[in-house]
Formats: structure tokens, sequence, C-alpha cells
């Protein structure tokens, strides 16, 4: 049986009776075409910010990095050294181009400079019985609580290099090839909803108290010209909540029959629960992050077939034979 050309393929196990299911092969169109939706994003930027008057400065070292990442993968994978190498450098290279574009992108957006809704978003809120301020000064006030959400919030950039090692390690590239097309999708997404529906999110709101981020968003709403560090960018978007997007996403791209989908599954969901007080976010904000979330998750699968989500199955002899 040929299984070079397909995208992944699931092997069935069976060891006492039981089934244990491996995920393997890969398909570099996939790379390809988020490389060209990458570079597309990057060109758009590049047009944006020099009509708006916005510099962003300190390339030299993520260019470094990416370029390191991008030998590795060409390296390892040209020569056919260690295929799980060439598959961590390649997706770790395009999560660092696709996050700066993705980055300066939400940038670009917040200049369009729509009308705050953070009243909106409470009144929401209050409809469906959250109550932000009750929320934080519960989580405050109980240090046992705050400190294990505080450290979930901020497994956020962790995972996804996490992620991106295990499923190379292991060889699940199909499930490398959905996290990043969900995540790329998601941010697009995210950041156009965020462009139309703009927030200073709750904490700004009821202690008027701006934070970095904020700084930064309302310095981009009054439309000066400035320059800003690449490697200092802030999240700066409200509604959807992208932490929330990307909790979900996680995991999601380990469920079974991958091993690490347990304990992803507990941070993930504890992150959940801290984003309200840990990422100063309204209800709403997440409610429609995981809307955002399960719908570029459905589209992703769409795509990418039932050759790629729901692989063929084949015995043990098989794998020794394709292998």
């Amino acid at each position: 049986m040929a299984v070079s050309r397909a995208l992944l393929l699931r092997l069935t196990l069976r060891n006492g009776g039981g089934e244990r299911q491996i995920e393997t092969g890969e398909n570099r169109g996939n790379l390809r075409w988020a490389w060209v939706l990458t570079l597309g994003l990057g060109g758009l930027d590049w047009i944006w910010a020099d009509r708006a008057g916005l510099a962003f400065v300190g390339w030299l070292r993520p260019a470094c990095v990416l370029l390191f990442l991008l030998a590795v993968g060409f390296i390892y994978g040209y020569s056919g050294r260690n295929r799980r190498l060439s598959d961590a450098g390649n997706y770790a290279a395009l999560w660092v181009a696709f996050s700066a574009s993705g980055a300066v992108f939400t940038y670009l957006c917040a200049t369009l400079a729509m009308p705050l809704r953070d009243a909106e978003f409470i009144a929401i809120d209050a409809a469906i019985g959250f109550h932000w301020l009750e929320w934080a000064r519960f989580i405050g006030t109980h240090r046992v609580f705050q400190l294990p959400l505080f450290i979930a919030y901020a497994t956020f950039l962790p995972q996804i290099v996490g992620s991106i090692l295990y499923f190379a390690h292991t060889e699940q590239t199909a499930r490398n090839a959905e996290m990043i097309w969900i995540a790329m999708l998601s941010l697009i997404l995210t950041t156009i909803v965020s462009a139309l529906l703009p927030a200073v999110g709750p904490y700004v709101h009821f202690y008027g108290r701006p934070t970095d981020d904020i700084v930064v968003l309302m310095s981009l709403r009054a439309h000066g010209a400035q320059s800003f560090l690449i490697n200092s960018l802030q999240g700066i978007i409200t509604l959807p909540s992208f932490h929330t997007v990307l909790a979900i996403v996680f995991i999601y791209v380990h469920r079974p029959p991958s091993r690490s989908f347990v304990p992803v599954a507990i941070l993930n969901v504890l992150m959940l629960i801290g984003i309200p007080s840990e990422g100063h976010h309204y209800l709403i904000d997440m409610i429609s992050g995981t809307v955002v979330a399960v719908g570029c998750i459905a589209i992703v699968r769409a795509a990418m077939g039932k050759e790629s989500v729901a692989p063929m199955v084949a015995s043990a002899s098989t794998v020794r034979d394709a292998v």
C-alpha cells in the first residue's frame, strides 16, 4: 500500500486486545500555502504601515531566528537525516513569521479607530449574569485560586513551542498543520472583528488605570506617526479573546489518540477560567472567541479533507512494509 503521498496515516497497533493509534506522514502543500498566506499578509502590512505612517523596527533578531529555523528545516529535510527536526524547524519558522505579520496586522487594524464598545459588552455580560468586578474581586481575594490561573494563563507561548516540538517528535505532522492553520485563520478573523468592535477591557474601564497594551491601543487610535519595536508588540485584541481561541485549539489538536490530551486539557481549562481575571476580558470576549475557534476548526477540517482528519487504518505489518 502506498502511503508516502498521504498527509496522515493512522496506524492501529493491537497489543493485548487494546488499540493504540499513531499518526504519521506529511504534506508539504500545507506549508507552502501557509507561507503564501503569511507573505501575503506581510505585504499588506508593509503597504498599510507606509500609508498609516507607522514604522516597525528591530527586525534583525527575529530575522536571524527565522533563518536559523528555516535552515534546520531545509537541511534535515533535504538530507533525510532527521524528519522530526525538519518538521520542528519548518513549523517553528512559520509560527515566527506569521506571528510577526499577524501582530503588525493587529496594530494596523486598530488605526481604524471605531467607537469603543465597553458599555455594550458590560450590558451583554450583565444580561448573561456575569459581573466582571465581582469575579475579579473574588479571584483577587483567594490566592489559592489566583496563582494556578495566573500560571496557566502565562503558558500561552510555551504551549505553542511545546506543541510544535511534541507533534514533530511523535511524527504527528498533521496536528502541526492543523494547529498553524487554525491559528492563522483565527488571528486574522479576531483582528478584523476587534477592529470593528474595539474595547479597552473591563480592568481599564472599571479602574481607570491604563495597562501597557491599552496605552498602545489609544496611541494607535490617535493616528500619529509612530515607531514600534517588533519584539515588544503588545496584544491589543479584546473581543474576541485570542487566548480563548488558542486554549480551545490546544485542546483540539492534542485530542486522542495523542497521549498529551489529558494534561493539555487540564492546563487549558485552567487558562479558560483565568481569562476574565488574568487577561482582563469580558465574558462576551470568551464567548465570541469560542465561536471563532469552533468555526475555524470546522473550516480547517473541511479544507484538509477526510484523508487528514479521518486517516487510513493499517496493521502493524503495514507500518513495517511502508517504512
